[in-house]
């Protein structure tokens, strides 16, 4: 079962809030490197794993957004050109 993962308080703080993140993420990330030890995994290939997992991670949702972007300037321009 997975471990839960508390919400974040209300914050403006944003290194308060990373701190807090790491610590409401901690168990479960915890009981991951665990599950896959007993999977046979050794430890430095479970972190490097995870890193690059989290580096694709953030890559893809920077390109999801860029992507976004441009439809939305695509859209734009269309209404603009059609005199919407």
């Amino acid at each position: 079962m997975s471990a839960p993962i508390a919400g974040p308080k209300r914050t403006a703080d944003i290194s308060d809030r990373l701190l807090e993140c790491e610590e409401a993420l901690e168990r479960a990330f915890q009981d991951l490197v665990e599950r896959a030890e007993r999977a046979g995994w050794d430890t430095l290939e479970i972190y490097v794993a995870l890193q690059s997992l989290a580096d694709h991670h953030m890559l893809m949702k920077a390109a999801d957004a860029g992507t976004d972007a441009m439809i939305e300037f695509a859209n734009e321009r269309r209404r603009m050109l059609k005199g919407d």
